[in-house]
C-alpha cells in the first residue's frame, strides 16, 4: 500500500482536483478553479438549452406526419374496414374520438412535456448568483467502488456505456475510469462534496490512512 502521501498526490493527478483546491475545501470553501468549472458546466447547460426553445411546434408536426403516415398505413392494409365492420355504426364516432385524442396529444401533451424538458434543463444551468452553490460536505469512511453497465438502449439492446463509482457511506459519485482506478476499496478517505442540482459532486478527496 501506497504511503498517506503518495496516496493522496496519485489522487490529486488522477482526479478533477489539485492540493489548493483541498485546501480550501478543508476550510468549508470552494476554490476559484472549482466556483469556475460549474460556472462553464451550467452556462454549457443553459447553450443546450437554449438550442432546443421554441421547438414545440416542430415537435408536434413531426408526431403529427407520423400519424398521418401511420393511419395512411392502416388504411391500405385494411385495418379501418375490419373495425367498420365490427363496430357498425360506431365506427364514426368512436374515429372521430380518437381522432380528438390524437390532437390533444400531440399539440397540447408533447408540447408541454417538452417545453418542461427544457425548463428543467434551463433551471439545471442556473447561474451561480441565481442558484448559489450549497454548503461543501465532508464524509469520513472506508471506499467502496463499483461498476455499472448502462440500461436498456432505444433499440432494446444493452448499453455498453460503463458508470464507474464511489461509494461513500450512502453517496454514490461517479468517476473517470482513470481516477476510479485509483482509488483503493476498504481504506479510510475524507471526501469533500457538495449536492448541486440534486446530483452530488465530488469536489477533493484525500485518504487518512
Amino acid at each position: 500500500m501506497a504511503s498517506t502521501y503518495e496516496h493522496n498526490y496519485e489522487l490529486q493527478q488522477k482526479g478533477v482536483f489539485t492540493a489548493a483546491d483541498l485546501e480550501d475545501n478543508k476550510q468549508g470553501r470552494y476554490s476559484s478553479a472549482q466556483l469556475q468549472r460549474f460556472k462553464n458546466e451550467r452556462d454549457f447547460m443553459q447553450y443546450n438549452a437554449a438550442k432546443y426553445e421554441n421547438k414545440s411546434p416542430l415537435i408536434s408536426m413531426i408526431f403529427g406526419i407520423g400519424l398521418i403516415g401511420f393511419a395512411v398505413i392502416l388504411y391500405f392494409v385494411g385495418v379501418f374496414d375490419i373495425l367498420q365492420s365490427i363496430l357498425g355504426g360506431l365506427f364514426l364516432p368512436v374515429m372521430a374520438g380518437v381522432g380528438i385524442l390524437a390532437v390533444l396529444f400531440i399539440f397540447v401533451v408533447i408540447p408541454r412535456q417538452y417545453q418542461s424538458s427544457v425548463e428543467m434543463a434551463k433551471g439545471m444551468g442556473a447561474p451561480l448568483p441565481e442558484s448559489p452553490l450549497g454548503e461543501i460536505q465532508t464524509i469520513e469512511t472506508r471506499a467502496e467502488k463499483f461498476k455499472s453497465q448502462g440500461g436498456i438502449n432505444r433499440r432494446g439492446h444493452q448499453s455498453p456505456k460503463i458508470s464507474h463509482i464511489l461509494k461513500m457511506d450512502s453517496i454514490e459519485f461517479r468517476l473517470t475510469e482513470s481516477f476510479f482506478e485509483v482509488i483503493q476499496p476498504k481504506r479510510l478517505y475524507r471526501v469533500y462534496c457538495v449536492k448541486d442540482q440534486g446530483v452530488w459532486t465530488l469536489l477533493s478527496m484525500e485518504t487518512l490512512e
